[in-house]
């Protein structure tokens, strides 16, 4: 899955396993900057990891 400042707006994610949806609403702050630069990552590099099922969502075609 690709982080939050890739994510764009109309895109919708899904699980795999158990067939949730996400849909972007509204894109990230950063959504023009890499991850490196993205606010929402902290100290440690988490940056916005969404999973669902022990799994990261895959964006549905």
């Amino acid at each position: 899955m690709p982080s939050c400042n890739e994510m764009k707006k109309g895109e919708v994610y899904a699980c795999g396993e158990c067939g949730l949806e996400l849909k972007v609403v509204k894109e990230c702050k950063d959504a023009a900057e890499n991850a490196e630069t993205c606010a929402c990552c902290g100290e440690e590099d988490i940056c916005c990891d969404i999973t669902c099922c022990g799994e990261p969502l895959v964006i549905k075609k």
